[in-house]
């Protein structure tokens, strides 16, 4: 190619001249972590990542957040690469005071889809600080407090997800706020017993029509079912409509569908958390000619 009068191959944009990628469009679903093999001549892949869903909480608490969804749609590569796939959080044991466990990244290089939020834990013994919603991609639910301040869902990560929803303020009565989703806040607990519904999930990026990354519900008490499960592999929550508080009438949440990065929906008093399900990565490896190009 003749140069101009810059010295520049590229019509006078200066920046790093880039090798010609040819991936030939090739697209492949990886769904757990180690090293992904692309053809010879790859030099960029675009991706979808999806991070693990953050558990549920235990005795009433909020469900787990959906995992960040992350759309890359340039990622440089040479040869082989490593993909993490995060792993759904674990649901909160009961009694524990813990909260449910958040989810974690998935990854490639530096770009990095963020875990979903762990939902906060329940009852008058929670502090503040465990009974809030965590934060991640999407934040967890908060969990049902007997103040009159409710505790708060977690924050979202910015172009990932979204926040939680908010736990109810009735000790005896309350349920726990349902877990973000990368396409929708979670659901607060608004009256005695009913418990805030999981966050939609997203279907946005061009790699993939399928919906990730729905929050899990928050769980119920005395007579109410728990908040309902958000579309993208979100969990229902646990919940107890045969009446009043025995705990071996109520139920456990439902965990998050595996690869899908779906929150895990919060449980009955007396039942342990559901755990989030497990992320998923995309890659797509390009065609695209050598030039200046980000």
């Amino acid at each position: 190619m003749p140069r101009n009068k810059s010295g520049s191959a590229n019509g006078g944009v200066i920046g790093k001249t880039n090798k010609t990628s040819f991936g030939k469009e090739k697209q492949t679903t990886i769904t757990s972590s180690g090293t992904h093999t692309t053809n010879t001549g790859t030099r960029l892949v675009q991706a979808l990542l999806v991070a693990g869903g953050g558990g549920g909480a235990a005795d009433n608490g909020g469900g787990g957040g959906g995992g960040g969804y992350l759309c890359a749609s340039s990622i440089p590569v040479t040869g082989p690469f490593s993909v993490t796939v995060g792993a759904g959080g674990a649901g909160e044991p009961s009694p524990a005071n813990t909260g449910g466990t958040s989810g974690n990244n998935s990854t490639i290089g530096c770009t990095n889809a963020i875990g979903g939020g762990g939902g906060g834990g329940s009852s008058p013994s929670t502090p503040a600080p465990i009974g809030t919603g965590k934060p991640g991609g999407s934040g967890g639910g908060g969990g049902r407090t007997s103040p009159n301040t409710p505790y708060p869902g977690g924050t979202g990560t910015a172009c990932q997800g979204n926040n939680g929803g908010a736990g109810g303020t009735n000790a005896g009565y309350a349920g726990g706020g349902g877990g973000g989703g990368a396409g929708g806040v979670g659901g607060n607990d608004v009256c005695a017993g009913s418990a805030g519904p999981g966050g939609a999930g997203s279907s946005s990026s061009p790699l993939s029509s399928s919906t990730f990354a729905g929050g899990g519900g928050g769980a119920a008490s005395c007579g109410k079912p728990g908040g309902a499960a958000g579309p993208g592999g979100g969990g229902a929550g646990g919940g107890n409509s045969s009446g009043p508080h025995p705990p071996s009438q109520g139920a456990s949440g439902s965990a998050g569908t595996t690869n899908t990065g779906g929150g895990g929906g919060g449980s009955f008093c007396g039942t342990t958390g559901a755990a989030g399900g497990s992320g998923v990565v995309i890659v797509k490896e390009l065609n695209k000619a050598s030039g200046v190009w980000s």
